[in-house]
């Protein structure tokens, strides 16, 4: 059950209902997480306001809807992770790319790099340097896309932790939790993980790597699992992507 109440349009003040009629509108329905930013009609005009402006930005619609995903992955909130995972789908990304992007890649240039840049401006605070920003550059990617990569991150921030706040129930299909996914896989520690040239992981740093030295790994459903320190959340890679790995002796 939510923890802040749902506005409904029985229930809403003039000014929570014009909000809530665009949000119909624009979606054809109200998703829990408008209702419940309904409580706050400056909360959810400042969401909408933000969110209707970087839609006309240069950013392309499955890109933008690759970064809110990237985002709320890298913030545990399993309520945007379903809705973003769902109109991803929606768009024509396949599984595959939906896995990816929640681990900050994608198998073009161009879209890696700007998935890759956001998740160390939203992981360093947007500290970057200089290396990372001549990197993305050489791929393409414009300064007003990189402006707009922080705009997509400050607003899904902002609906992540609301909802981590208000908690409102569940009305999209839903996706693989950010949370809670060790219970009932065994892990090993691994001092070496090796894959298949053409395939990487991200390092305890955030950086692309073929090679991850001191991981912990669980093997399910054919799926190799990777908990890296520091990386933003647990890596899963199939089998045929592996090409060693390196457990400590005494690992369980």
């Amino acid at each position: 059950m939510s923890r802040l109440p749902l506005v409904t349009p029985e229930k809403a003040d003039a000014d929570q209902a014009d909000l809530l009629a665009d949000v119909q509108r624009q979606l054809g329905r109200v998703p829990n997480l408008y209702a419940a930013l309904a409580n706050s009609p400056a909360t959810l005009r400042g969401y909408l306001a933000l969110h209707s402006a970087l839609a006309g930005g240069t950013l392309d619609a499955r890109t933008r809807e690759r970064l809110a995903l990237l985002v709320a992955a890298d913030n545990g909130c399993d309520y945007c992770v379903a809705a973003h995972t769902f109109r991803a789908g929606r768009m024509g990304l396949s599984e595959r790319e939906i896995a990816d992007t929640r681990l900050a890649r994608a198998e073009d240039p161009r879209t890696d790099a700007v998935l890759r840049v956001a998740h160390e401006v939203l992981h360093e605070r947007g500290r970057i340097d200089d290396a990372l920003l001549a990197e993305v550059r050489a791929h393409g990617v414009t300064d007003a896309e990189l402006s707009e990569v922080v705009g997509h991150i400050a607003l899904n921030v902002l609906s992540n932790y609301f909802n981590h706040v208000a908690r409102p129930e569940l009305d999209f299909p839903p996706a693989a939790p950010t949370e809670d996914r060790t219970m009932t896989r065994k892990w090993r520690t691994a001092t070496r993980i090796e894959l298949v040239e053409g395939y990487t992981l991200l390092d305890r740093r955030g950086a692309a790597t073929a090679v991850v030295d001191d991981a912990r790994v669980a093997i399910e459903g054919g799926f190799l699992h990777v908990e890296v320190d520091g990386a933003a959340a647990v890596q899963i890679m199939s089998a045929p992507a592996v090409a060693r790995v390196d457990y400590r002796p005494d690992a369980a």
